[in-house]
């Protein structure tokens, strides 16, 4: 009879997260999008939605691969009107927008974590041959993925030997690791309490969150990016979102790969049509003003 019970329970919890489910997809689907046509294929959408029994302020930029340039910036020596951003130094940091315009890109987001006394990549960072940041031991308790670009091409693999990423990333211009990997070949990637254990915070609770995502066509190459950015932290109007609920998002949007990146104050997205089209959390104000500075940038251009 336990038996029996507790396999009813078990059956009742399972339907009950299917209808949930279904309904956030829905609510996801019929959300009331704000959308700015950005130009050849490109759009930015934003929307406020009431999903996972919460707010979620969701703001999406997506373009098609063939017709932008994806790339990383990093600060590293970019000219800032009079101000040249220099390694080792505060300043060596700016924000999203700044980074963005300065390297003349159409659309942009935050990208990896990084060291916020020193301003310097605490993740793999390359672009071309050279290296700007590895892998910290501190990170492998979420760096599981890397996404590359090249050209009109963008792609994220799971990468978890930090040992592995000279190898595991040639043929590419730029890569960056960051994690974890919310997608993989069209499939949610799910993690189980072992393997995340002591990193619960991190990974269960709510907070702003950054996500790139890849969509691939037949010959299973890159046909759309999406640059993606969740609030958080305003209680009632930006909730933020667990790493589970990233990756529903990033499946609603299909998403075949995706891959989560800096969150938390970092969490910008932005175009030169729209500007900053999120609500960043450094300032304490639900509005457009409150980026952090950044060492380093996700472009299109």
């Amino acid at each position: 009879m336990k038996r029996l019970i507790l396999t009813l329970i078990a059956s009742a919890s399972c339907l009950f997260i299917a209808a949930q489910e279904k309904a956030d997809s829905l609510a996801f689907a019929n959300a009331p999008w704000e959308i700015t046509d950005l130009g050849k294929g490109a759009e930015a959408r934003y929307a406020s939605i009431p999903m996972f029994g919460s707010v979620q302020s969701i703001s999406v930029i997506s373009y098609p691969a063939k017709a932008f340039k994806t790339s990383i910036v990093e600060g590293e020596g970019i000219a800032m009107g009079e101000t040249v951003v220099k390694r080792g130094h505060a300043n060596h940091a700016a924000h999203t927008s700044s980074l963005a315009e300065a390297a003349k890109a159409k659309m942009a987001i935050n990208a990896s974590y990084f060291n916020m006394r020193k301003f310097t990549p605490v993740t793999y960072t390359r672009i071309g041959k050279k290296v700007y940041g590895m892998t910290t031991q501190s990170e492998t308790f979420r760096t599981n993925g890397v996404v590359m670009m090249k050209c009109h091409d963008v792609d994220i693999i799971t990468c978890t030997d930090t040992t592995k990423y000279g190898s595991a990333t040639k043929g590419w211009k730029y890569a960056i690791a960051s994690g974890p990997v919310l997608m993989e070949n069209g499939e949610i990637v799910t993690y189980s309490p072992e393997s995340i254990k002591g990193s619960e915070s991190f990974y269960n609770k709510r907070h702003p969150r950054t996500i790139i995502g890849v969509s691939k066509n037949a010959k299973r190459r890159a046909e759309k990016v999406f640059f993606i950015v969740i609030d958080g932290r305003f209680p009632a109007q930006a909730d933020g979102a667990t790493i589970k609920e990233c990756a529903d998002i990033a499946y609603f949007l299909g998403c075949d790969e995706a891959l989560n990146l800096d969150g938390g104050g970092s969490s910008t997205i932005w175009s030169t049509l729209t500007g900053v089209i999120n609500h960043p959390y450094d300032n304490r104000v639900f509005d457009h003003e409150g980026e952090r500075r950044v060492p380093n940038i996700i472009i299109a251009k």
